[in-house]
């Protein structure tokens, strides 16, 4: 069932109803009228069976899974990590992630931080709580990678 709805979703995308789609002027149609996503979303993020889906996908596509689940996020803040300093979140606020010698963290070292994340989640999110109570504010990722989170 949940590749069905799956399937539905990405048969779907592109494709607008009448109902839905611009006021019937000369503007040219929305976002939200050529894609609708979010209305062919919200029945799977409302259904309390919604785990069972991602069981079924992971069971049967564990390739994919493995990718848009750890594979992808790695690339993503390891890479913007190690190039420009952080996440978009961080830069919009002016800090960046550093080595602890203050130097620019390259690849190796946030690749070593992201997976110490999900140590860091995995036990409770403890990894995290334990940075009100260091002196430098360094999380548990943070001390296993050598990195600091500066202010720009």
């Amino acid at each position: 069932m949940g590749t069905l709805i799956v399937a539905f979703l990405f048969i779907s995308m592109g494709k607008s109803s009448p109902s839905l789609s611009s006021s019937g002027d000369d503007k040219p149609p929305t976002l939200m009228d050529k894609y609708q996503f979010f209305a062919y979303f919200e029945p799977i993020a409302l259904d309390p069976h919604r785990d069972i889906y991602i069981r079924r996908f992971s069971k049967n596509f564990p390739v994919q899974g493995a990718i848009g689940f750890l594979v992808i996020p790695w690339l993503w803040f390891a890479l913007m990590e190690s190039v420009a300093g952080g996440s978009p979140g961080k830069l919009a606020t002016g800090i960046r992630v550093r080595r602890k010698d203050y130097g620019k963290a390259g690849l190796g070292v946030t690749t070593v931080r992201f997976f110490a994340k999900i140590l860091s989640t995995l036990i409770f999110f403890l990894g995290y709580i334990i940075a009100f109570f260091d002196r430098k504010r360094q999380s548990l990722h943070d001390k296993i990678a050598n990195t600091l989170v500066v202010k720009k």
